[in-house]
């Protein structure tokens, strides 16, 4: 999903997931954020933003955080 020169690269169920997501991409460098979210009947996903010019490397570091997260 694009809007404007930010695209989301993942989606989280759950603000604890997505802060998680979000810090990590931060460690390593890309400027991650997630807008606030209201939920008027039920919770919708929340998804994490980065500027355009950063999404492959963002990728690359959700496949490696993913991969570190299925050997826990």
């Amino acid at each position: 999903m694009r809007s404007g020169q930010f695209v989301a690269v993942a989606a989280a169920y759950d603000d604890m997931t997505a802060t998680l997501v979000r810090d990590y991409l931060r460690e390593h460098g890309i400027g991650a954020a997630f807008p606030p979210v209201t939920y008027l009947y039920a919770p919708l996903m929340t998804r994490i933003w980065v500027h355009a010019d950063d999404e492959q490397e963002a990728l690359h570091l959700l496949q490696e955080l993913q991969t570190e997260w299925q050997v826990v």
